[in-house]
């Protein structure tokens, strides 16, 4: 009994540690790269009206720096904003795939640091370019509602417009520098 008590000890030590790190007390990140875990879970409803679905969402953030470590943990009330609304807008289409959960991740990833940048006054976006990017990127939170061009039979083509991928993320570099799924689990 007492050796349960001893590891449940260190286990709450260590929650509290990661707790008291996150909420600006505390120890302060170290020097090199530091994982920062976005606690609690995101839970969020996803795809619109009827059925209530939702997403659970275990995060973690790499910083490569003890400063970017330090601003990602001062901004993390602003990263799960972003979070809850870019995996709230996300449709079954983007969900339920391994490309499309790796495009959700890069663009997740691009839209934190285009915060964090703004909020910390380096934003550097020509004036119109940002407004272009975010149309480009904006098939993450569209309908997919499906194209009705006639065809050469004069038949509406119905097909889905081709799901977006990593690599239409454009990358914003800061002080995010990677952003995990540690666990993702999705009720439909």
């Amino acid at each position: 009994m007492k050796s349960f008590w001893l590891r449940g000890t260190g286990l709450m030590l260590s929650v509290l540690a990661v707790g008291a790190m996150a909420s600006g007390g505390g120890n302060a990140p170290a020097e090199g790269v530091n994982y920062i875990a976005i606690a609690p879970p995101l839970i969020v409803n996803y795809g619109g009206p009827g059925k209530v679905r939702y997403i659970k969402a275990e995060l973690s953030l790499r910083a490569e720096n003890a400063a970017d470590a330090t601003e990602v943990i001062h901004h993390l009330p602003l990263i799960r904003d972003r979070l809850v609304s870019i995996l709230s807008a996300q449709t079954e289409e983007i969900i339920s795939t391994a490309e499309g959960k790796e495009y959700l991740r890069v663009y997740a990833l691009a839209e934190i640091n285009k915060a964090l940048l703004k909020v910390e006054g380096h934003d550097h976006h020509e004036e119109g370019h940002g407004d272009d990017h975010d149309k480009k990127n904006a098939v993450a939170t569209d309908s997919h509602a499906p194209d009705t061009e006639k065809t050469a039979t004069g038949h509406a083509d119905t097909t889905a417009p081709a799901l977006p991928s990593a690599a239409d993320v454009t990358p914003v570099k800061g002080p995010a520098s990677d952003l995990f799924f540690n666990n993702f689990v999705v009720q439909k």
